[in-house]
Order: structure tokens, then C-alpha cells, then sequence
């Protein structure tokens, strides 16, 4: 195994189901108190990200074979990437299992479906990184300020003590990548500053909602521009 890099096996018959999340995306996660369970901010986005697998369809040519897994790379160190594999373990998305990778290094990126940089990841040279992906069916996921200027697809930010999402205008034609139109109707817009309060966010989901809730992939009807 290559030094750095954290890599745990998935159980593809997992049961585990995130129908708490499926939800999420309807009115963005509030902090504070509220009714149902508290949530730590990245067990949030552990949800979050879980969910944007279902509302971004990959190009066939993005997987070795029908039965590969989806690829989630966790660019960090600390807690916080060990906080996110706990939560997604035994994922599955769709018929495929979600395979988690935690690394402190950012080499070899081109095989994942979708990355995601942690505040941790302290790199001057993320924006030359971050091009490297351009052409690439990788989804690059931030939660610094500037993360979609610097070439970044999506970008977490705090908005009215929410945990919200902007999604780049050029992720949405980017490699054969198509984005549901859904998902791009609840991003946040990407001028927006990442951060409008220093103060850790601490979120409450909502109540668990039916599995039948989950947006699943329209995989039949496709627009212009990658949007579903």
C-alpha cells in the first residue's frame, strides 16, 4: 500500500441507507438546535457528498468494469477524514459499493470520481492540482474560500448559519460528467464567500425521511450543457 494513503475495502452488500440525507438537499442543513438527532458538521458532509454520487451521472468509460466501485478520495489529515469514512462504510451507490480512500497527499487523483480537499489540505499549488483534473471525470470537492475560482466544481460554504453547496458553471460540462438539474437548482451562487462565520458549525438533520424520497439518476433524459 502506498505510504499516505489510508485505503479500506467495501462490503458491496452492505444495507447501510443514508435516508436521513435524502432530504437535505431540500432546504440545506441548518446549526443548531432543532428537532431529531445533532449531527457533527462532518457527518453533514459525509451526507452531502453520499448524495451528490446520486445526482451526478459518470461516463461508462470512468469505471474498469460494470461492478467496479465509485472512488471518493478524502484529501487531509485528521479527524475529519476518519470522521467521513465512518459515516459512508459499507456505502453503496446504486448497484455499485462507494470506495473510500483517506490521503494527506494529493498524487494519482485521476482514477477517483470525486475528490474532496479538507481545509487541512494546505497546498500553494492547489489551483495547478486542480487543473490537472480539467478533462478528467473527477469531481472536485472544497471547503476553502476561492475553491471554485482556483478551478474547483463544488465548494461547501456556510450561508445563515447553514451548511450550503455552489457548484461551478463549468463542472457542468466537464468530461462527459452529467449534473442533475436539481442539484444545480439548490447550489448556492459561486461569488459567494466559503465562510461567513469562524464560529465550528455544529447541525441538526432532519427526522430520518423514506427511502422512497431519494432522488435517484434519470439516466433516460439528458439537456444540453450535462445537465439531467
Amino acid at each position: 500500500m502506498t505510504i499516505g494513503i489510508s485505503e479500506r475495502p467495501t462490503t458491496p452488500d452492505s444495507k447501510r441507507v443514508f435516508a436521513v440525507f435524502a432530504l437535505l438537499f431540500l432546504f440545506c442543513l441548518p446549526c443548531g438546535k432543532a428537532s431529531g438527532a445533532d449531527y457533527e458538521e462532518y457527518e453533514l458532509k459525509a451526507g452531502f457528498l453520499y448524495n451528490f454520487f446520486h445526482f451526478i451521472k459518470w461516463p461508462d468509460r470512468s469505471f474498469d468494469s460494470p461492478n467496479s466501485p465509485f472512488v471518493l478520495v478524502l484529501v487531509g489529515a485528521g479527524g475529519k477524514t476518519r470522521t467521513i469514512d465512518h459515516a459512508l462504510q459499507n456505502s453503496m451507490v446504486g448497484a455499485r459499493p462507494l470506495k473510500i480512500i483517506m490521503t494527506s497527499s494529493a498524487e494519482n487523483l485521476g482514477k477517483a470520481h470525486m475528490v474532496f480537499f479538507l481545509e487541512s489540505y494546505k497546498n500553494p499549488e492547489l489551483a495547478k492540482l486542480l487543473a490537472q483534473l480539467k478533462g478528467k471525470p473527477v469531481i472536485a470537492v472544497g471547503e476553502e474560500k476561492n475553491f471554485i475560482s482556483l478551478g474547483g466544481d463544488i465548494n461547501f460554504v456556510q450561508k445563515d448559519a447553514k451548511i450550503k453547496f455552489q457548484i461551478s458553471p463549468a463542472a457542468t460540462e466537464k468530461a462527459d460528467l452529467k449534473i442533475s438539474s436539481r442539484l444545480l437548482m439548490l447550489a448556492v451562487a459561486p461569488e459567494q464567500s466559503a465562510t461567513e462565520s469562524d464560529r465550528p458549525i455544529r447541525a441538526t438533520g432532519p427526522n430520518p425521511a423514506p427511502t422512497h424520497l431519494r432522488q435517484d439518476q434519470d439516466q433516460n433524459t439528458t439537456r444540453e450543457h450535462g445537465i439531467l
